[in-house]
């Protein structure tokens, strides 16, 4: 029989003995019901203590044992020390935060000035706000705007006043 697959991940915490005190009572009665991850778990129980029989842990000599706890005690010290602006932000190296800043001041400079471009001299501020000579200068530019339809405009008054006259009856007297 075979361990379920489902339980391989607990298996195998179980086997390196890190599996949690909140997850073992319940583990514990799986093996109960469960053969094959019994049998799972003893075998691999018994191969971890051979391969730690057969290969024992390298001894450290004293001088080496004081300077692999200062190095970490002095490592821990650093990073409890560092200041917020000291640390890496998202992980990227010192360098790219200049690169970063010029980043954002040219896409702030060019989003600015952009703004600035789209907006007509005359569209922010209304009429009655300009004085005399910028209101006449206004409706000047309002004329040439709209050249084309006083054009349409007048020769449709042409029109209007020739159809006029035909149709009218004449107004002489006949004597």
């Amino acid at each position: 029989m075979k361990a379920c697959p489902d339980h391989k991940e607990t298996l195998w915490l179980d086997v390196y003995g890190e599996l949690g005190p909140h997850e073992r009572p319940a583990w514990e009665k799986h093996l109960e019901t469960c053969e094959g991850c019994r049998r799972e778990r003893e075998q691999m129980a018994l191969v971890l203590q051979r391969v730690k029989a057969s290969m024992p842990s390298p001894a450290l000599s004293r001088e080496e044992a004081d300077a692999l706890a200062s190095s970490l005690a002095r490592k821990l010290k650093e990073e409890r020390e560092e200041t917020w602006w000291r640390k890496r932000p998202f992980g990227m190296p010192h360098r790219f935060i200049p690169a970063l800043a010029a980043a954002c001041a040219l896409i702030v400079a060019l989003g600015w000035f952009g703004m600035k471009g789209l907006r007509s001299p005359f569209s922010m501020r209304s009429i009655s706000h300009l004085n005399s000579e910028e209101q006449v200068l206004a409706r000047d530019l309002d004329v040439v705007k709209n050249l084309e339809l006083l054009e349409e405009m007048d020769t449709l008054q042409k029109l209007v006043q020739s159809v006029d006259n035909g149709n009218k009856p004449s107004t002489t007297k006949q004597n």
